[in-house]
């Protein structure tokens, strides 16, 4: 799944976050691994999110990895990098619009 050029990153958030609350809001889907793991499904990415040493529910750092590309689309030229950045900037909005 995972190789050494997958995009990745680092998100450190400013209070103790719900990160399965903020994907509902947002309205990603997601799967449960346990407690420190999700997979979530961004745009048709597949991205593993980890949040070692806290749980999922109430942590503040994430790491985000692009486990699986984006399908291409015609109206999207978003790179992995790019999409994962938009994903990223979910936890930093908080859930926003």
């Amino acid at each position: 799944m995972s190789d050494s050029a997958s995009p990745s990153a680092s998100v450190s958030l400013s209070e103790p976050t719900d990160v399965p609350a903020v994907l509902n809001r947002a309205g990603i889907d997601y799967v449960s691994v346990h407690d420190q793991r999700l997979l979530a499904i961004y745009h048709t990415g597949i991205f593993n999110v980890t949040t070692e040493p806290d749980p999922v529910s109430n942590t503040h750092t994430l790491e985000i990895e692009c486990w699986e590309a984006p399908l291409p689309s015609r109206g999207d030229e978003r790179s992995p990098q790019e999409l994962l950045e938009d994903f990223a900037a979910v936890f930093e909005r908080g859930d926003k619009p």
